[in-house]
């Protein structure tokens, strides 16, 4: 009897034991959230399973008591009762912290996903989704999207952002993982960076899209100041039609002076309509701006730039006209000159190149390099050269009889000659030079 009496104590004991490690599951740190939910689920199905411990104890308690004292029936009674009221609140405490922890981890899992979907928004934002809401509208409309809607938008975001961090300080104070306080320090820090960067993005972009309005105003502002120029002030005097030849000298020094006055005024254009390209293609360089205004702007100025060419033909055309009709050879021949003197300091440039760009292959590059410079200001004064026998061919057209000694024509042959003779020396001297070039391997097309 007695070893059954003890039996039955020590069962009492274990049971108790049991009850006790789980009060002790409230004590222990829960940075492995994962596994101490496991760990205490599990305990749960132990519980569960061993419930019916308790009734079986009770059972052979009665079976017993017939034989034994009664206070030790009491006594064994009394320590049953205090653990099945243990073992009910121990239940609780477990499925209350599972249900807690379960909790965290939810809140803990949304507050991770709500994080990363906002990190990602804001990202595809930056790289695509501010310009598929702007581009392609005017600047007007750009202007007021990235003021009023995105702003708005944003300001919607960081509202977001803040109950996350509001979130992120709740979820501090119960997590006692580092690894994972750190990644949840992170992931906050990381939120906040991108979305301060958006911000300066957007206000930035507002800035620069006023800028580039304003630029756009003065771009069209100048554009029409020189449009009205041009028509009413320019075009429409050159491109009278008047026969100089019916003239009397009064009237032929007015229009002498008409053309001078209006070449001066050209002249004096030339910066205003450099100031207008050069903002056109400033406009065209903005890449950011991708705005239909901005898309017009090639046309403007391919416009602006064929008229002005056009403008400065026509102003040649009639000085010409003028120059024929006294049949004087002044522009001519200083034109002569202008070119014998070019063409002699040409020929003296060409001279010193070889003494001036050193020896060996090094020298060698440097003289077929300097030559390659030399030959483009070739090819752009060569157009001088050409506008002499331009000129004297129209006033010898109009005018046969006006060179009848051929004084001019000679001049001019001489400088063609020169000038053939210049070409033909830097052709030739660039060909010896490219082949000593190609010889050493060193010559790059």
């Amino acid at each position: 009897l007695l070893v059954r009496y003890n039996e039955l104590d020590h069962a009492l004991d274990d049971v108790s034991i049991s009850i006790k490690s789980i009060r002790t599951l409230q004590q222990q740190p829960t940075d492995e959230l994962n596994q101490f939910i496991l760990q205490c689920q599990s305990k749960d199905r132990e519980l569960t399973q061993h419930r019916h411990e308790l009734q079986r104890l009770r059972q052979r308690i009665r079976e017993i008591s017939p034989e034994l004292h009664p206070d030790d029936i009491d006594q064994l009674m009394q320590k049953l009762n205090v653990l099945e009221i243990q073992w009910t609140d121990a239940e609780r405490i477990i499925r209350t912290l599972i249900d807690n922890l379960t909790k965290k981890r939810s809140e803990y899992h949304d507050f991770e996903n709500k994080c990363k979907r906002l990190i990602e928004w804001f990202e595809h934002f930056l790289n695509t989704e501010i310009n598929h809401r702007i581009d392609g509208l005017t600047l007007e409309a750009s202007l007021d999207i990235l003021k009023t809607e995105i702003r708005n938008l944003i300001s919607d975001k960081r509202r977001s952002v803040n109950d996350l961090v509001i979130a992120a300080r709740v979820l501090q104070r119960h997590i006692t993982d580092q690894l994972q306080l750190q990644t949840l320090k992170q992931q906050i820090d990381r939120l906040e960076q991108i979305l301060n960067r958006t911000e300066k993005h957007v206000e930035k972009r507002i800035k620069k899209t006023e800028i580039v309005l304003k630029m756009f105003h003065d771009f069209e502002q100048g554009l029409e100041n020189l449009r009205s120029w041009m028509m009413d002030t320019i075009e429409t005097n050159l491109q009278k039609s008047l026969s100089i030849n019916t003239l009397n000298s009064n009237e032929l020094r007015a229009h002498q002076q008409s053309i001078i006055t209006i070449e001066g005024d050209i002249e004096k254009h030339t910066t205003i309509v450099s100031s207008v390209l050069a903002l056109g293609h400033y406009l065209l360089s903005e890449i950011d701006i991708r705005s239909r205004n901005i898309n017009s702007i090639p046309r403007t100025i391919q416009s602006i730039e064929q008229r002005w060419t056009s403008l400065k033909d026509l102003i040649r055309k009639r000085k010409v006209e003028l120059d024929t009709q006294h049949v004087s050879w002044k522009n001519v021949e200083d034109a002569i000159k202008r070119a014998s003197k070019m063409i002699t300091d040409h020929e003296r440039f060409l001279n010193e190149v070889k003494r001036t760009c050193g020896q060996g292959l090094q020298g060698v590059k440097n003289e077929y390099k300097t030559l390659e410079n030399f030959k483009r200001t070739l090819d752009n004064d060569e157009k001088d050269i050409q506008q002499i026998t331009d000129n004297y061919s129209e006033i010898i057209r109009n005018h046969p009889t006006a060179d009848s000694t051929g004084e001019i024509r000679s001049k001019i042959k001489e400088i063609n000659t020169r000038w053939e003779i210049l070409i033909g020396t830097v052709h030739q001297t660039m060909k010896n030079l490219k082949y000593m070039l190609s010889v050493h391997g060193d010559f790059q097309l």
